[in-house]
């Protein structure tokens, strides 16, 4: 029995492998060198702006610099803010009354009840009114007439302007005329001891033109303690 030759069928299968080996390795190829063509394709086929598209800065534009824009944030508050009151300044006016020691006159202050909250005015005219209503006794008593009434009491720039009846006039020598109006002055002038004060009868301002009284006691006005010391020499 005679033996076959296998040689060539091995052969055959061998160049078929071969074959297959190469076919698959130009398919491979040929693959990737269709995507790289795809890639440089979309690359090429991008649209450039047409010049419309491209906007040309004008001057204005090319000239202004963009303001920087600064973050605004808002503080956290820890803690409610209380807005501080101002202090209300109790006023402590006085009403002056004379007390009479071995001929010695002396000016005494009398305290006067007052609001919290009340103006200068406000105060100052509790502090005339009492003046004027206050019932003498042995140690303290007053020039004043009785029937004297305030009639109105202003504060502005130049001072303390006091407007008084027309009884304020009469009554009394010299002496009492000079000590009724340092009653007048100093309790005007109480809460604030340099004030001018401007002393007026029924409106009509008391100086060289108009003297206080039938024996004329002129006064220089504005009113003030010092000068009036110095004036009239009381204590």
């Amino acid at each position: 029995m005679k033996t076959q030759n296998t040689r060539p069928v091995q052969q055959n299968i061998f160049i078929i492998y071969i074959l297959s080996l190469l076919s698959l390795i130009v398919t491979v190829i040929w693959l990737n060198g269709v995507d790289i063509n795809k890639k440089s394709t979309t690359t090429e086929t991008t649209p450039k702006p047409t010049p419309e598209q491209v906007k040309t800065p004008t001057s204005t534009e090319n000239n202004t610099v963009p303001k920087p824009t600064i973050p605004f944030t808002i503080p956290k508050q820890t803690e409610k803010l209380i807005p501080k009151e101002n202090p209300v300044v109790e006023l402590q006016p006085k009403a002056y009354l004379l007390q009479v020691e071995d001929e010695k006159i002396s000016l005494i202050p009398q305290s006067v009840a007052v609001e919290k909250g009340d103006t200068k005015e406000v105060a100052l005219t509790k502090a005339l009114s009492q003046l004027f209503n206050t019932t003498q006794n042995n140690q303290l008593s007053s020039t004043i007439p009785p029937e004297t009434k305030l009639l109105g009491l202003r504060i502005d720039d130049t001072g303390i302007h006091v407007n008084l009846s027309d009884e304020f006039r009469y009554g009394g020598g010299s002496t009492s005329m000079i000590y009724r109006v340092a009653q007048v002055l100093y309790t005007a002038s109480s809460i604030e001891e340099s004030a001018n004060v401007y002393l007026s009868v029924e409106g009509e301002l008391l100086d060289e033109e108009n003297p206080l009284g039938g024996e004329g006691l002129i006064l220089a006005e504005p009113l003030t303690r010092q000068k009036f010391v110095e004036d009239f020499s009381i204590n």
